[in-house]
């Protein structure tokens, strides 16, 4: 055979063996990214030259899924190499796995609930036919907004009342004013003076009663406006039921509005009697429910003093602040109420996890890249404990987490934006299919 021949054959067998491949996937915030792979059915990179000229066709002893040394893996982990410039872009923040002290929690289940505090029933005091609805359905509102405009018989004799009162109260007045002067000028008689004085007093008395009455009528959700009745928002927020049509008749107790302010909500949580001991208002929860991604975190501000006869339970209030939109009240959720506080040996951000293929993983930073390393969680949320430190003080915001295997002490690791680094991952698989 000749030489030429004997080259070509080589190249070919190098080529089957599955030599490492650079892939240029593209530019991360501007900065060019290289993405480090090994193909399917290979062992690590710097072992091709050793198997050239070996069958590749079946796979090593131990490795009967074909992935080298990932045996147990179904893709080989990943590396993502980044220039300098492209971690600094990325804002990638890199921390320092180490011992830390993480929240002993309780598990119990709850329900978001409207906050109580933060909800108003709007109402007219008056019956009334609908004029006009200015609000809809899920509208946001401020205080002070009008709701809807009622015509009402019984608040427009309120208002002529009122008007009728105030004509009486300057007849009285103007009355009293001419027969004090006459009095004191010895020309009219005490007994009209005196008579004066007391008609000018009724006639307060009168004109007060019937603005009472019309105030009354108007209330803090309502008022006038043009004539008609007006249904006013008492606070801000958000319209969360609506019971009225125009031309509908309203009586005096009609629901026509009612308001919740979802700045803050509650979770009701569940606690069973034999677990009241270990739970009492300030404990920190933290709250996650099933398709929601990211957990809320609050405070107990309430454990009921009594327990249910049939649930034999008492419930714990927390309340989440700025829950967002996802925190929808009647949802099912899980509180991990921290009672307690441990060390532990290895606890990284919480930011830094991300899932690949199904598996937990954090990128570690390896020389001049960042692999997807397969870790194994364990307790996670922060001690309840004011004064003591997070294990990495860039980590200060961060919720943290104990990690059972896969990463040691000392290691660094992408905590903030680390999905970036999932992307790419991502990118580099697709274009390495088999």
């Amino acid at each position: 055979m000749s030489t030429e021949k004997k080259v070509e054959i080589s190249l070919k067998k190098a080529i089957a063996a599955g030599l490492g491949v650079l892939v240029l996937l593209g530019a991360v915030a501007g900065a060019t990214v290289l993405i480090e792979h090994s193909l399917h059915g290979h062992g690590e990179e710097g072992h091709h030259d050793e198997h050239d000229g070996h069958d590749h066709d079946k796979p090593k002893e131990g490795d009967e899924h074909g992935h080298g040394e990932h045996g147990g893996d179904e893709h080989a982990e990943g590396r993502v190499k980044l220039s300098p410039e492209a971690i600094k872009n990325a804002n990638l923040e890199l921390l320092t796995a180490g011992p830390g002290k993480v929240a002993v929690t309780l598990a119990l289940p709850g329900e978001v609930a409207l906050n109580a505090e933060a909800l108003a029933h709007v109402t007219p005091r008056v019956a009334g036919t609908a004029r006009e609805v200015k609000t809809q359905l899920g509208d946001t509102v401020k205080k002070g907004d009008v709701l809807a405009l009622l015509d009402s018989r019984e608040f427009a004799e309120l208002q002529r009342d009122v008007l009728t009162a105030k004509e009486r109260l300057d007849l009285a007045e103007s009355s009293f004013k001419r027969e004090e002067s006459l009095w004191k000028e010895k020309i009219g008689a005490e007994k009209d003076y005196l008579a004066a004085k007391q008609a000018l007093a009724e006639a307060k008395i009168e004109y007060r009663s019937a603005n009472q009455k019309l105030a009354a009528s108007s209330g803090a959700g309502s008022g006038a406006k043009g004539g008609a009745y007006t249904l006013i928002a008492p606070i801000d927020g958000t319209i969360i039921e609506k019971h009225i049509s125009i031309g509908e008749v309203l009586k005096d107790d009609t629901q026509a509005f009612v308001i919740a302010d979802l700045s803050s909500i509650w979770v009701n949580v569940t606690v069973y009697a034999k677990d009241l001991a270990r739970v009492h208002t300030g404990q920190t929860v933290r709250v996650r429910a099933e398709g929601i991604e990211q957990p809320a975190a609050g405070t107990i501000t309430y454990v009921g003093p009594v327990v249910g006869e049939q649930t034999r339970s008492a419930v714990a209030r927390v309340v989440l602040k700025d829950p967002g939109k996802a925190w929808r009240p009647g949802l099912f959720v899980t509180a991990d109420v921290a009672v307690d506080q441990a060390d532990a040996p290895v606890v990284i951000s919480y930011e830094g996890v991300q899932t690949v293929e199904g598996k937990e993983v954090v990128f570690v930073e390896e020389d001049d890249a960042f692999e997807a390393r397969p870790i194994k969680l364990g307790r996670r949320g922060r001690a309840p404990v004011p004064d003591v430190p997070p294990a990495t003080p860039d980590a200060q915001g961060s919720e943290l987490v104990e990690v059972l295997s896969g990463i040691s002490a000392g290691d660094r690791y992408v905590g903030k934006n680390s999905f970036i680094l999932k992307a790419e991952l991502g990118k580099s698989e697709a274009g390495h299919e088999h």
